[in-house]
C-alpha cells in the first residue's frame, strides 16, 4: 500500500501521541515496510510536549529527520501553535477538534471531535485510538488488520484492548 509516507504526531504528555506512532510503525514492519519512529518528548512525565514523525516506505529510507511533512496529526492547541510551520502546503491536517482551532491555512483540514467520540465510549484515554484510526482510513498505508494486532498486543488486559480496537473502529468509519 505504502509508497512513501510521512507523518508528524503532536500532542501533549499522557494523550497517547507517541504510541500512535509506534503502533503505525510497527505495523508497517509487520507489513515488510521500511519505517522510522523517532519520538522527542520532555522530561515532564504528563503535559511536556510529545512529538513523533513516522516515515513509511517501500524503499530505504534515506533521513528520519524531516523538516516539512504531508501528513499531520494534532492532538492539542499549543502543539498546532508550535508546530504549524511543520506541514507542507496542500498537505493533511487531522486534529482534535474537541480542543484544537485552525483557521485559515492551505492544507486538508479533518475535524475530528475525537475527545467526545472517545468518551462517548466511556473514557478520554482513548481519543489516541479514534484519531489512529481516521489517519490510517485517509493514507491507507497498512491494513487495518495489522494496526488491530498490534493494537491487541499493546494492550495491558482484554478490556482496555476492548476499548482501544472500538475506538479505533469508531475513527475509522468516521470518514
Amino acid at each position: 500500500m505504502a509508497k512513501e509516507v510521512d507523518v508528524f504526531i503532536a500532542g501533549i504528555g499522557g494523550q497517547g501521541s507517541l504510541l500512535i506512532g509506534q503502533i503505525l510503525s510497527e505495523a508497517a514492519i509487520k507489513e515488510g515496510f521500511n519505517t522510522t519512529w523517532v519520538p522527542i518528548y520532555g522530561v515532564e512525565k504528563r503535559g511536556g510536549d510529545a512529538t513523533v514523525t513516522v516515515i513509511i516506505s517501500d524503499e530505504e529510507i534515506g533521513s528520519p529527520v524531516l523538516d516539512k511533512v504531508n501528513n499531520m496529526v494534532i492532538m492539542h492547541q499549543r502543539m498546532w501553535d508550535k508546530y504549524n510551520h511543520k506541514l507542507k502546503e496542500g498537505g493533511l491536517l487531522i486534529i482534535n477538534s474537541s480542543i484544537v482551532e485552525v483557521n485559515n491555512i492551505n492544507a486538508e483540514v479533518i475535524k475530528v471531535p475525537a475527545t467526545e467520540i472517545a468518551v462517548s465510549l466511556g473514557t478520554e484515554r482513548v481519543t489516541n485510538m479514534v484519531l489512529l484510526g481516521v489517519l490510517l482510513k485517509k493514507l491507507r498505508v497498512v491494513s487495518p488488520d495489522s494496526i488491530k494486532e498490534i493494537i491487541e498486543s499493546k494492550s495491558k488486559n482484554a478490556d482496555i484492548a476492548s476499548l482501544n480496537l472500538k475506538a479505533f473502529e469508531e475513527g475509522y468509519n468516521f470518514l
